[in-house]
């Protein structure tokens, strides 16, 4: 059976909103509520944004059973230290509830980068760059998150359990990331290569040494009355692929 989640804008939703929104998901039973990281609304044609760890934290302090996930944190927003601080910081604020959602993010001179542009934060320029960045924050995570960790990190935040990661994959190469460091990955569902990316994450995990361990496989999508139907033709197809949580957005 499909798990779903759900996704409120905070582009188009005000904080009280969002908070009564997912206080009302919680109780018709969605498993987890994620949030955008994104640091201005005009993405999203709105004047409005709420940062994502700040808004994730206040949701979890304002519920008390559903997940609390971001999807998906922008590897170059925050050096890989605030990045992995603020994620295990959310987690024990959730009491455990956390999901670290983490993206690539998107190339320079797009319209997704105009944000980044604005506040002076350098984008790398190719894939390979974005990708090792990302799987620098991954590293930090394995480093700091150790509950045998160098004496160093004595004092960062120490989640228990440690936080879940799914990754945003838009590519092969992601997927093969996703599968050999991640709990989870995500894919638009619409996205025409997203068995290809099912298919490459699961063989990459298969072939690691967390072969064994599961390995959850999400994909976004528009709520409406199509994507909430158990026996529709969106959650029929989605589990055919062997999709696990359809997350879908507000």
């Amino acid at each position: 059976m499909v798990q779903l989640d759900v996704l409120y804008n905070a582009a188009t939703h005000s904080w009280p909103s969002l908070r009564d929104r997912v206080r009302d998901a919680e109780a018709q039973g969605f498993g987890t509520a994620w949030v955008y990281d994104h640091l201005s609304g005009s993405v999203f044609n709105s004047p409005r944004m709420l940062e994502c760890f700040t808004l994730a934290g206040a949701l979890a302090a304002a519920t008390s059973t559903i997940g609390i996930g971001t999807l998906v944190v922008n590897a170059a927003n925050r050096t890989a230290g605030m990045t992995v601080s603020a994620a295990a910081s959310v987690q024990e604020i959730s009491g455990g509830r956390f999901v670290f959602g983490l993206g690539a993010g998107a190339a320079p001179n797009t319209k997704w980068s105009e944000e980044q542009d604005l506040l002076g934060i350098a984008l790398p320029g190719s894939m390979a760059a974005r990708h090792e960045r990302l799987v620098e924050v991954l590293d930090l995570c394995d480093e700091l998150w150790d509950a045998q960790r160098d004496p160093q990190w004595t004092g960062f935040p120490l989640p228990s359990p440690r936080p879940p990661v799914l990754l945003g994959v838009n590519s092969v190469a992601l997927a093969q990331v996703a599968g050999r460091r991640c709990e989870a990955l995500n894919v638009r569902l619409e996205h025409p290569s997203l068995s290809d990316f099912y298919a490459a994450a699961l063989q990459a995990r298969a072939e690691s040494d967390r072969a064994g361990t599961p390995l959850t496989l999400t994909a976004w999508t528009s709520m409406n009355d199509a994507s909430l139907d158990p026996n529709g033709e969106i959650q029929g197809n989605f589990a055919a692929l062997g999709g696990d949580r359809l997350i879908l957005m507000k």
